[in-house]
């Protein structure tokens, strides 16, 4: 394990094998290791790895590797561009998606050289969830759900499984009653959630950052033009506890969906927690995400960060088929 307090390496490796007797644990343990190098913590959590730490997620590893099936993963990503054009390109998918795809088949990768049958990870998009909300048109959604998968499938067509609202509620036609069907099943009350906030830090961890998020997507809105930023935020703050309340739910849909796969998170996570929060690309701010920001390239490295913070005097964009791509900049 990357641990790096040898003792504590060997007293969490004892721990472990006590409870667990299985001839898979080091293959187990290795597994995790590939995804807690990858780990996104919220901030003041302590990195260091042990028993309690990984007890959440070994049991569904060592019964994979037992089965002599693949360690499968569910990831709630990539739900569609911010209609802010401060921040993105455009309403489809660029090289900031692409290259954060091409992360989690190097995870895979990194898990099929330790495990054979390797690793899938079902992205299951939430972008037709909320969209209405974060003032993104389904049309969008769909568009840019569609270039998702076709990169997936075109580049990793054995290392990912798509599947969104529409695949949950097949016999609806209208998005408006997925949504309202959603709610109903897996929904928490407002007031519910409100207790939540208070009582569970990394809820209002999570509000914060939403918050945050949607006042800047909101911003840069036409229909916002005008208006001062608390006013915006002032907006936003009720439609971001709406963001969580349909995110927890879906949330707790893919639970019963998939209750045997590690979940991931795009989120900073807890240090002990149901959820392994992973970083997809290098980013300077724990909360950003490629569906947020652009692409921009440095000396081959790639990293996100808002439109709106591109120098374009020192920096180049980068066109593919016709349509943006990314930044390059030799700084």
């Amino acid at each position: 394990m990357t641990e790096p307090n040898a003792v504590a390496q060997r007293a969490c490796l004892a721990l472990l094998r006590e409870r667990h007797t299985s001839a898979h644990l080091d293959t187990a343990l290795q597994v995790l290791d590939c995804l807690f190098r990858r780990r996104s913590l919220a901030p003041g959590q302590d990195d260091e790895l042990s028993a309690e730490v990984l007890e959440p997620h070994l049991d569904k590893v060592l019964s994979a590797i037992e089965a002599g099936q693949r360690i499968e993963m569910v990831l709630p990503a990539f739900p569609g561009k911010s209609p802010n054009r401060q921040k993105t390109l455009s309403h489809l998918p660029d090289l900031a998606e692409r290259h954060a795809i091409d992360e989690l088949q190097h995870l895979c990768a990194e898990i099929q050289a330790l495990y054979a049958p390797g690793a899938l990870i079902h992205i299951c998009s939430d972008g037709y969830v909320f969209s209405d909300l974060v003032r993104v048109p389904d049309a969008h959604v769909k568009a840019y759900t569609d270039e998702i998968q076709r990169y997936a499938e075109q580049h990793y067509p054995h290392s990912f499984a798509l599947f969104d609202l529409k695949d949950a509620y097949p016999q609806l036609g209208c998005l408006d009653s997925m949504r309202e069907e959603l709610m109903i099943e897996y929904g928490q009350s407002l007031i519910a959630l409100g207790q939540r906030f208070q009582d569970e830090p990394h809820m209002m961890l999570m509000y914060c950052g939403i918050h945050r998020f949607l006042s800047e997507d909101y911003s840069g809105l036409a229909e916002f033009a005008g208006m001062s930023l608390n006013a915006v935020k002032k907006i936003a703050k009720p439609a971001s506890q709406r963001v969580i309340q349909r995110s927890e739910a879906w949330s707790a849909l893919l639970q019963a969906r998939y209750p045997q796969c590690l979940r991931l998170s795009i989120h900073p996570q807890l240090a002990v927690s149901q959820k392994i929060g992973i970083r997809l690309v290098p980013t300077s701010d724990l909360w950003r995400t490629p569906w947020h920001s652009v692409a921009i390239k440095r000396r081959g490295v790639v990293m996100l960060d808002k439109r709106s913070n591109i120098d374009e005097r020192y920096s180049r964009l980068v066109f593919r088929q016709g349509r943006p791509c990314h930044y390059a900049s030799a700084q």
